[in-house]
């Protein structure tokens, strides 16, 4: 139990690190302005707990596939809200799939232990007014992500699962998950 709660830690602490190393602004815009100043077309959607959340601003979006290790094939997928007037995210919602072969335009369910972490999805979301970040629950990985397009310039997808916050065991049900969103690498 205590390696389980252990290991929770260390992928809430990957799925905060790549929130924040992911969706940094490079210019200083921010998602204040909910509706899509930049017309991008670039977003991620869904309803948490039957809320829809939207994030559009191009700066806080962003897709990255990548192979770091010989056999293990990532995608990190993030998008945020920035707090008004500041650098912090008031709202992030983070995706990230490990596989052993490469990352292509299919169907992924699930979480299981691997040589090198989890292979699978790895869904996150956090609100910094609730003060609490959700994670994939690692005992029962109920997590869907469908990518339907993968371009050189972006990527397109569905997604859905359920989070859970250790510390206090309260779920948030994430439905109706789209995204469309540049790839940076």
């Amino acid at each position: 139990m205590k390696k389980l709660l252990m290991i929770n830690w260390a992928l809430l602490a990957v799925m905060v690190f790549l929130t924040i190393s992911g969706c940094g602004s490079k210019d200083g815009d921010d998602d204040m302005d909910p509706i899509d100043a930049n017309n991008s077309g670039y977003f991620l959607k869904a309803k948490v707990d039957g809320k829809v959340v939207e994030f559009k601003t191009e700066t806080l979006l962003s897709v990255e596939i990548e192979s770091s290790l010989p056999g293990v094939y990532n995608l990190s997928l993030s998008g945020g809200r920035q707090v008004s007037n500041q650098s912090a995210l008031e709202e992030v919602i983070t995706i990230i799939l490990t596989e052993t072969t490469p990352i292509t335009e299919k169907s992924y369910t699930g979480l299981v232990p691997f040589e090198t972490g989890f292979k699978g999805v790895l869904l996150g979301y956090s609100l910094e007014v609730e003060e609490k970040a959700y994670i994939t629950d690692v005992n029962d990985p109920n997590v869907n992500l469908q990518i339907t397009e993968i371009k050189d310039t972006s990527v397109k997808g569905k997604f859905s699962g359920v989070v859970i916050e250790f510390l206090s065991g309260e779920t948030k049900t994430i439905t109706e998950g789209e995204f469309f969103a540049p790839r940076r690498n």
